[in-house]
């Protein structure tokens, strides 16, 4: 079986010698990796490169490499907009990832990281709560019309997405891309039965309306008129 901490370490000293820490994320890390797989690869450069950011993909050992370049200075706005859209990706991987250039810049990072995701993202607030539920709430009236479409319908898992962000962040909760995503609502008790909807295959169309409807009355309910978006003045 392949060494894929072995081979990133290999990729780091061949390419990014210079680096002060590295980590490797994703399926790699969590030993869940096949060849097929690709390695991603967080990489922090030091002040010579400040400003430096960049992700570059490339072909190492006949693997796929998606590489995160960061001067130190360059990776804190991306830490901050993970952190503020709720999709942490850098300090999921920093967390979580396996430490593959070690010394002290990287122990900071990876406590900063896990400090910052086990308090949780900022709470949603009002305008963020009503933008969502107005997009959700048109996206089950798009299901419930497009129902005869059956369950391969593209509005299905448009819907199924946006519930699952908004269940995830009405209650505190860390949002993600992709399969983290659902990892989110697994590890968070399959609110409103989303994530087992998405397990089955996303084929029962009238489970997901029950879902979303159900989710919709938890955080204020179904909302498309009367939503204005932006500032209304008082005397319009």
């Amino acid at each position: 079986m392949t060494d894929f901490v072995a081979r990133a370490q290999r990729f780091v000293v061949a390419h990014y010698p210079q680096a002060l820490a590295a980590f490797l994320g994703g399926s790699a890390a969590s030993g869940d990796a096949t060849e097929s797989s690709d390695l991603d690869i967080l990489v922090v450069l030091p002040d010579t490169w400040a400003s430096a950011s960049f992700v570059e993909t490339v072909t190492y050992e006949g693997q796929l490499v998606e590489v995160f370049v960061y001067g130190r200075h360059a990776l804190l706005p991306w830490l901050e907009k993970g952190r503020e859209e709720g999709r942490p990706v850098l300090d999921r991987l920093t967390a979580y990832g396996v430490s593959i250039v070690q010394g002290e810049v990287a122990d900071r990072m990876s406590a900063a990281s896990r400090r910052m995701l086990d308090a949780g993202p900022t709470p949603i607030d009002a305008q963020q709560l009503n933008r969502r539920r107005y997009a959700l709430s048109a996206l089950v009236d798009d299901v419930a019309d497009a129902v005869d479409l059956g369950p391969r319908n593209v509005a299905s898992w448009t819907a199924w997405k946006e519930a699952a962000e908004l269940a995830l962040l009405s209650t505190g909760c860390w949002i993600g891309t992709g399969k983290w995503l659902l990892r989110e609502l697994h590890a968070h008790g399959n609110p409103f039965d989303l994530a087992a909807w998405a397990d089955q295959g996303g084929s029962d169309t009238g489970a997901l309306l029950k879902s979303c409807r159900a989710l919709l009355d938890e955080v204020g309910g179904y909302l498309q008129s009367g939503y204005v978006r932006g500032e209304k003045p008082s005397d319009l």
